[in-house]
């Protein structure tokens, strides 16, 4: 049996808002923060790329470089034990040939120290707590 897998991206061209893509299909919002047919886990590696993505910036403006085509491919494998989790989150970054290898490594290494999302996995304990009353929504 192989592991269920899942894959976004985010793609920065310029100063351009970043596109996003779940499985190779460009995401939509139909309405403010709604993406129909995403799952959670897609909204979790959402965050990782577009996290991480935010941060390749970052790391370009500190160094004072024109911002280049990039993209930031992040894939989730299941585990196939129990509990149910993510095995492994893998992330890939493409720059365009006009940053040099030497250049894209420093950038990657300067974005995972700026990422919030993916630092968080390095060991945020995860808290649940029950409490006795269910809020009412607004509706």
């Amino acid at each position: 049996m192989s592991a269920k897998r899942w894959s976004v991206s985010a793609v920065s061209s310029g100063d351009q808002p970043l596109e996003m893509f779940c499985d190779g299909k460009p995401l939509v919002t139909e309405s403010p923060g709604i993406m129909e047919g995403v799952s959670p886990v897609e909204h979790l590696l959402i965050a990782v790329a577009t996290c991480f993505a935010l941060s390749c910036r970052g790391a370009l403006v500190a160094r004072q470089m024109r911002w280049p085509v990039f993209e930031v491919k992040v894939t989730g494998v299941k585990a196939l034990d129990l509990p149910s989790r993510l095995e492994s989150i893998g992330i890939e970054v493409a720059f365009g040939n006009d940053v040099s290898s030497d250049d894209a490594e420093s950038l990657a290494a300067a974005a995972k120290q700026l990422c919030t999302v993916t630092n968080t996995f390095a060991g945020a304990p995860v808290v649940i707590s029950i409490t006795n009353r269910v809020r009412s929504s607004s509706r």
